[in-house]
């Protein structure tokens, strides 16, 4: 990657971007990988354990401009000692290949269900991080019958509901970030990491660019839902961000408060280092699976 290039995606800041390249993860002999075909794509999936073991296994779901490996791997490792695991790499990232068509949530929801459609899993416990709790969100309001439980890790309601310093890179991205901005957005190496997990992808990784362009149209379009969609979800659900992740903790907990969901904040964490506390999500996410029977919606007084 050149200085200019780096550069210019730094000044970018999209929202959905996930640190990648944490550390890879092997396919062992009882992991498989493959394919699903929705419309014109073949989307690529894993799966971490065996689907027959009778409980309802995990959908992990990447951020923007992340992987399966690059964003759950260190999480993933703890969530497949409990479960059955399946990873999703949607349009133009990592495996799967890209699309002219624009990235969407309602087009990132038909090709996951197509994945677990292909695999004849009806039902999933999600955990999706950024463009994934994003995407989560929209499988709750949407596909609800599909999600056993949802846990959105750093996500917010719409485009309005981020930092402002980073909802203004987004919306102008040629413009020169604020210094607050900067302590904020990924920086030269995380996006060297990121372009790393492109290396493999069926279109070359030149999709990098491809994927990267068509995400900042995404971010500054409608996206998000109305407060009657988020109050419409029956799901038990969990919402996690950091401290100083990409949205305010008050937009965090009215979301919650919406969707009827747990709230959990990270101290001392990142957008970019959430996905690294492995032995604080883990516990968090198992216990709203646990608590779910004892009641879906969260009541907030």
């Amino acid at each position: 990657m050149t200085g200019h290039t780096a550069s210019s995606l730094r000044r970018a800041g999209l929202y959905a971007l996930a640190l990648c390249g944490v550390m890879a993860l092997p396919v062992s002999a009882q992991d498989t990988a493959g394919r699903a075909v929705s419309g014109d794509l073949d989307i690529y999936y894993e799966v971490h354990g065996d689907l027959g073991s009778g409980l309802v296994p995990f959908l992990v779901l990447h951020g923007g401009m992340g992987t399966i490996a690059g964003d759950f791997g260190e999480l993933l490792p703890v969530l497949a000692a409990q479960r059955t695991v399946i990873g999703v790499e949607q349009q133009g990232h990592g495996h799967t290949g890209g699309r002219d068509t624009p990235v969407s949530l309602e087009a990132m929801r038909n090709d996951t269900l197509a994945v677990l459609d292909t695999l004849e899993v009806d039902r999933v416990h999600v955990v999706g991080f950024s463009m994934g709790g994003m995407l989560g969100v929209e499988m709750g309001v949407a596909a609800p019958d599909r999600v056993a439980t949802l846990t959105a890790i750093s996500v917010s309601q719409n485009l309005d509901g981020m930092h402002p310093a980073i909802a203004e890179v987004n919306r102008n991205p040629e413009a020169a970030p604020t210094p607050e901005a900067l302590e904020l957005m990924p920086s030269e190496e995380d996006f060297a990491r990121m372009q790393a997990g492109f290396v493999e992808n069926p279109d070359g990784p030149e999709q990098f660019q491809r994927t990267f362009a068509q995400l900042q149209t995404f971010m500054v379009s409608d996206w998000g839902w109305s407060d009657e969609d988020l109050a419409s979800v029956e799901t038990p659900s969990l919402i996690i961000l950091g401290d100083s992740d990409f949205m305010s903790v008050d937009h965090a907990a009215r979301m919650a408060g919406l969707v009827g969901a747990q709230l959990a904040v990270l101290p001392d964490t990142t957008h970019l280092s959430i996905m690294r506390r492995p032995d604080w999500l883990a516990p968090l996410i198992e216990n709203r699976i646990t608590t779910a029977d004892e009641g879906s919606r969260t009541t907030f007084h």
